[in-house]
C-alpha cells in the first residue's frame, strides 16, 4: 500500500513536464486505462513482487487521474459559493472511498449465486471462496472503467491545458509556504488519525466496535461538515479560516485522551474533528486556485498532493514513534506539536488588520 503513497509522489513530479506533450482530455482517458490491467493482473499474479508492481502502477494512473480532476475543477471560475462548489470536490471523493467496502461486501454476499450461474454454463468451475476473493478486483477493475463514459460525453467541456512550459514545483512551493505548510499538517493529522485511532481506541480498553467507529465518525465528520464549513470561506478572508479550522483540530487533539473513555463524546469528537480538518484542506484548494495562473494550476496541484504525502509520511513516523516512546498519548502529543509549528509559523505570516 505503501507503493501507491510514493506513486502518487512521483506522478506529481513527472505530471507538470507530461503536459507539454498531452492534453487534459487525453491524460484523463490515459490515466483510467492505466488502472484497469493492473487491478486484473492482481487476480492472474499473486507473487508478493508483482502485486508490488501492480499496485505501483495502478498508483501511477490513480493519482494522474486524481491531479487531473483537482486541476479542472480548481480552474472553474465560479462567480459565488467556491467554497462550498469546490469543497462539494473532496466530499464526492470521499464518498467514493467510503462506498468501496460496501461495494466488495456486495460482491462477497453474492458470491454463492455467482458461482452457481459460472458453473451452469460449463465453461467454468468457480467456488463461492473463489469469486468473493476475486471477484472484488474484477468489479473494482469495471467501475474504474467506466470512467469513461463521463469523460467521453462531456468531452467538450474538458479544458486542454496545454503548455508550454512547465512550472517548477519548488517555485510554487515558496510562493505559498503557509498554504503549503497547512496542506503538511491536515495531511499528517488526516492520514495518522485514518491509522491509528482504532489501535487508540483499542489501547484505552474500548471494544473493538466501539474502536471501528472512531474512525467511521471521523470520516463522516469530513463527509458532512467539509462542504458546509468551506462555505462560510466564501464571507471571509480564506487563511483565516484556515487557522481557525486548524486551532478547533488542536482543540479536537487536547481533548480526545479525556473523551476516548465515553465511546458517544469521543464519537461526536471525531465527528467535528474530521469535518474541520477537511474544511481545512478544502480552503487550502481554493487558495491555490485564486493564487496562481491556469497554466501553474499544473504544477500547483501536484505541489499540494506532494505536500500532503510528505506530511502523511512524517506524520506516520512520528505518531508510530511517538506510541511506541510515549504509550498511546502519542498520537495526540504528535498532532498538538504539528499544529503548535503550524502557528508559530503563520501568525508571522498573516497580518491581522
Amino acid at each position: 500500500m505503501s507503493l501507491e503513497i510514493a506513486a502518487l509522489v512521483f506522478i506529481s513530479i513527472v505530471l507538470p513536464k507530461t503536459m507539454r506533450y498531452i492534453n487534459m482530455p487525453l491524460g484523463l482517458i490515459i490515466s483510467t486505462l492505466i488502472r484497469v490491467p493492473p487491478l486484473l493482473g492482481l487476480v492472474l499474479f499473486v507473487t508478493l513482487p508483482s502485486w508490488m508492481f501492480l499496485f505501483f502502477v495502478h498508483g501511477l494512473g490513480a493519482a494522474a487521474f486524481l491531479l487531473f480532476l483537482q486541476t479542472w475543477v480548481n480552474s472553474i471560475p465560479f462567480q459565488k459559493n467556491k467554497g462550498l462548489l469546490i469543497a462539494s470536490f473532496g466530499t464526492v471523493t470521499s464518498l467514493g472511498l467510503a462506498a468501496g467496502p460496501v461495494v466488495l461486501q456486495f460482491t462477497n454476499e453474492i458470491a454463492p449465486l455467482a458461482s452457481q450461474l459460472i458453473n451452469s454454463v460449463g465453461m467454468f468451475q468457480l467456488t463461492p471462496e473463489m469469486i468473493s476473493q476475486q471477484g472484488g478486483l474484477i468489479v473494482s477493475a469495471m467501475i474504474s472503467l467506466t470512467a469513461l463514459i463521463p469523460l467521453f460525453a462531456g468531452m467538450p467541456l474538458i479544458p486542454l491545458f496545454e503548455q508550454q512550459e512547465s512550472t517548477k514545483i519548488m517555485s510554487i512551493i515558496k510562493r505559498a509556504p503557509a498554504i503549503m505548510f497547512a496542506l503538511a499538517l491536515s495531511g499528517a493529522t488526516i492520514f495518522g488519525v485514518q491509522y491509528f485511532i482504532t489501535i487508540y481506541g483499542l489501547k484505552n480498553e474500548l471494544s473493538v466496535t466501539n474502536a471501528s467507529f472512531l474512525l467511521t465518525a471521523f470520516m463522516m465528520g469530513s463527509l458532512i461538515l467539509e462542504a458546509p464549513l468551506s462555505w462560510v470561506s466564501d464571507f471571509f478572508d480564506r487563511r483565516y479560516i484556515i487557522m481557525v479550522a486548524v486551532f478547533l483540530s488542536m482543540v479536537c487533539t487536547v481533548y480526545l485522551p479525556i473523551a476516548i473513555y465515553v465511546p458517544l463524546q469521543a464519537w461526536i469528537l471525531l465527528f467535528i474533528w474530521g469535518g474541520v480538518i477537511g474544511t481545512a484542506y478544502s480552503v487550502c484548494l481554493i487558495l491555490i486556485g485564486e493564487r496562481f495562473s491556469e497554466q501553474e494550476l499544473v504544477a500547483a496541484n501536484s505541489a499540494i498532493s506532494i505536500m500532503e504525502s510528505i506530511g502523511g509520511t512524517i506524520g506516520i513516523f512520528m505518531i508510530g514513534l511517538s506510541m511506541h516512546i510515549f504509550d498511546v498519548d502519542g498520537l495526540p502529543y504528535v498532532i498538538m506539536f504539528i499544529s503548535v509549528l503550524y502557528f508559530s509559523y503563520a501568525l508571522t505570516r498573516y497580518q491581522v488588520v
